[in-house]
């Protein structure tokens, strides 16, 4: 439940932006103070700053690190290396698991719980594939290990 007080905090935040609208500036301060950003205090936000609604679910879900704390709903990172050494091994295991988790077209699971993308590299090539959990990385993958770490089938 967020409090009054917060509310009050909050709008003194944005009355002290030089840009009201500095919707990434508000919804970092907000994860910052809640460690999630409720649709409540979306509401409240465009109420005050004359943004959309939508422009800020749009921010939110433009950067991962403000998607994944909508209503505090922890959702799992999992990057797959799709580089040039890992490349063929991340390709194929990244669609193996899109089909499992259903993916959408922002990257998250069916059940809401993982959000699944790809990255040139992790720096590790050496020791490819290489995949990341919530930015944990693990090396020498197999799609076995992947499954036994995210806890699918």
């Amino acid at each position: 439940m967020v409090t009054k007080e917060f509310y009050n905090e909050l709008e003194e935040y944005i009355n002290s932006l030089k840009d009201k609208k500095d919707d990434v500036k508000i919804l970092n301060f907000v994860i910052e103070k809640l460690d999630s950003i409720p649709v409540e205090v979306q509401k409240f936000i465009a109420e005050k700053t004359g943004l959309m609604e939508i422009s800020i679910e749009n921010t939110i879900n433009f950067y991962p690190k403000f998607r994944n704390k909508v209503a505090g709903k922890k959702v799992k990172e999992v990057a797959i290396c799709v580089g040039m050494t890992c490349g063929s091994w991340g390709k194929g295991y990244y669609d193996e698991l899109a089909k499992i988790l259903e993916i959408d077209e922002k990257g998250i699971s069916k059940d809401g719980k993982i959000q699944l993308t790809t990255k040139r590299c992790f720096g590790r090539c050496a020791k490819g594939p290489n995949m990341s959990i919530d930015g944990t990385i693990y090396s020498m993958v197999t799609m076995d290990e992947i499954k036994r770490r995210l806890n699918l089938k």
